[in-house]
């Protein structure tokens, strides 16, 4: 079985070489290549064209990405095409060859506008296996378009925990607290919760290795407690998480219900608990009370409340610190997701031959 695998991004030079020595987390997309033993398509595949990406940016689909894969799926023969985002997998949908096998993972999957493009095109019958990256987000696809469990699943990110992970015990005393990322972050409700607590350090620290927009704070006025600092190269964000007495992950209330997942999982990883916005993907990222604390979106008084309540509390953020990275070993690590997504391949070739059966019938 021949399988290709799809990414929506670009990959750095000499990434291979960080990771080899430790200075980078492993790569979902590189590592699944790895073990398929193929070949990967990203952006680096494609000639640079600014109106085409500036117009894909608009639209979030990479159009011309999906032309590229299509093309050289059929050339060269592939049995199944593995794309890691909607941005490509929509538009391959349309373009694949229906004898090759497509699996995509939705990222995004309770976007109404891409929920009403998928049945206007009817593209959930072109999908082998539809993957959303939270239980809650695969029930709402399921009901949406009319497909059963078996066509839609779960499948949470990965964390690197080999990368990510602590060099030393925490004390439950460092002198900050930290709030990291960039995707539909909530920092307005952190600023205004910081501001109930003008004993306690907040590193603010707005970027994204993926997405390139404003952070939603530039307008807020900040209070002396919380400071911003720049984005940072992972070897670097690990020691940031370390640093941090426990971390802060607000975000908006909106369809994106896993946004803020990776930092969440991140921080868990580095042994540290984590205060977070309780939404319907990203509450499946943490176990509230044992390695994190849910508020209510847009509340800062609930999450003053949760800050200080922690920040008062060492022994329970060892505690849940310790918890936290325990079960992010035992359930997100990365390589089981390699091993979750090698089984969803097999079931897309399995469910090709059962569609080949009933057409023969």
């Amino acid at each position: 079985m021949r399988v290709l695998v799809v990414a929506t991004n670009t990959t750095p030079p000499g990434l291979s070489d960080e990771v080899r020595a430790g200075r980078h987390q492993r790569v979902d997309y590189l590592e699944l290549a790895q073990r398929f033993r193929t070949a990967h398509h990203d952006y680096n595949a494609l000639r640079s064209n600014r109106l085409v990406q500036r117009l894909e940016d608009l639209s979030r689909f990479d159009v011309q990405q999906a032309m590229a894969v299509a093309r050289l799926a059929k050339r060269s023969g592939y049995d199944v095409v593995v794309s890691l985002s909607e941005r490509v997998g929509i538009p391959l949908a349309l373009l694949l060859d229906r004898r090759i096998r497509h699996m995509v993972i939705f990222h995004h999957g309770m976007s109404r506008q891409k929920l009403r493009l998928i049945r206007a095109l009817k593209l959930q019958q072109r999908w082998d296996v539809i993957a959303a990256i939270s239980r809650a987000e695969a029930e709402g696809m399921r009901k949406a378009l009319g497909l059963d469990n078996q066509r839609v699943v779960a499948l949470h990110t990965p964390v690197d925990v080999d990368f990510y992970k602590p060099s030393q015990p925490s004390t439950g005393r460092e002198a900050f607290i930290q709030s990291l990322g960039l995707s539909h972050r909530d920092y307005p409700t952190l600023i205004r919760a910081m501001r109930r607590l003008p004993h306690i350090s907040c590193h603010l620290r707005v970027g994204s290795t993926w997405v390139t927009r404003r952070g939603g704070h530039e307008q807020e006025i900040l209070p002396l407690n919380v400071t911003p600092q720049p984005f940072v190269h992972p070897s670097v964000l690990r020691q940031c998480y370390e640093e941090s007495r426990f971390i802060v992950v607000p975000i908006q209330a909106s369809t994106q219900w896993s946004a803020g997942c990776t930092s969440v999982q991140a921080a868990q990883a580095m042994g540290k608990p984590v205060v977070a916005t309780r939404r319907p993907g990203l509450s499946e990222y943490l176990i509230e009370d044992e390695t994190g604390v849910l508020v209510e979106p847009g509340d800062d008084r609930g999450m003053a409340e949760a800050i200080e309540t922690l920040w008062n509390d060492p022994q329970r953020i060892v505690r849940m610190g310790r918890r936290a990275r325990e079960w992010i070993v035992s359930n997100h690590s990365l390589d089981q997701w390699l091993d979750r997504v090698a089984a969803l391949v097999e079931k897309a070739a399995c469910h090709a031959v059962r569609r080949s059966g009933e057409a023969y019938a």
